[in-house]
């Protein structure tokens, strides 16, 4: 039995799974910044934490969870 990979689909939010509307990968717009680039939002080391360890820097995390840990 052949065991496939799974890729990461780094259009979803690797804590809860909803689109995580990464303008770096969706958007493409120009002048348009992604949304994580507001300085009010803070990526903690907790909510960092939560992103499961296969998905560390293969997944950006969506407003709603980065807003969950500030």
């Amino acid at each position: 039995m052949k065991i496939t990979k799974l890729t990461p689909d780094n259009n979803l939010c690797p804590i809860c799974g909803k689109s995580n509307a990464c303008g770096s990968v969706q958007m493409k717009q120009e002048g348009k910044p992604c949304w994580c680039n507001d300085p009010k939002i803070v990526f903690t080391d907790t909510l960092l934490a939560q992103v499961p360890q296969e998905l560390r820097g293969k997944a950006c995390v969506c407003r709603s969870c980065a807003l969950k840990y500030q």
